[in-house]
């Protein structure tokens, strides 16, 4: 993959890339834990908060800015891309599960991902020549 300017990013850089074009706002915390909901679905809030090495709090304000405008819980901005449902034998427990658009936008990250393009570091003799042009 290829920025304007000629530049490379690698698969990582591309889907974070795409998460801030469709929420320009978004947090880290927010990104964290849709990413950690798409690989483990149904995850307890204060599974996801071990997951994403956080408080409690700091995991249950992240994915409920995930959520649906209009659902039980939600914070602004409300993105749709997170569902949090009741197990139906825990009362207070809640899971988290992706929406129909949470699985579209993990649908393309995992495109980026399939084209694996890794980080990439210049060349070891790129590297010693331009400390050695910086020298001189």
């Amino acid at each position: 993959m290829t920025e304007a300017g000629g530049r490379r990013r690698n698969t990582l850089l591309a889907s974070l890339v795409l998460l801030r074009r469709l929420a320009p706002d978004i947090t880290v915390s927010e990104m964290l834990a849709f990413l950690y909901v798409a690989e483990n679905p149904g995850v307890r809030v204060k599974e996801l908060a071990e997951l994403m090495a956080t408080t409690g709090a700091t995991a249950s304000r992240a994915s409920r800015a995930l959520l649906s405008p209009g659902d039980a819980g939600v914070l602004p901005p409300g993105r749709g891309w997170l569902l949090m449902a009741s197990n139906g034998r825990e009362a207070i427990s809640r899971h988290l599960f992706l929406t129909d658009a949470g699985l579209e936008l993990a649908e393309r990250i995992d495109g980026l991902i399939v084209s694996a393009r890794p980080i990439g570091a210049a060349p070891r003799a790129t590297v010693v020549s331009l400390r050695t042009a910086g020298a001189s």
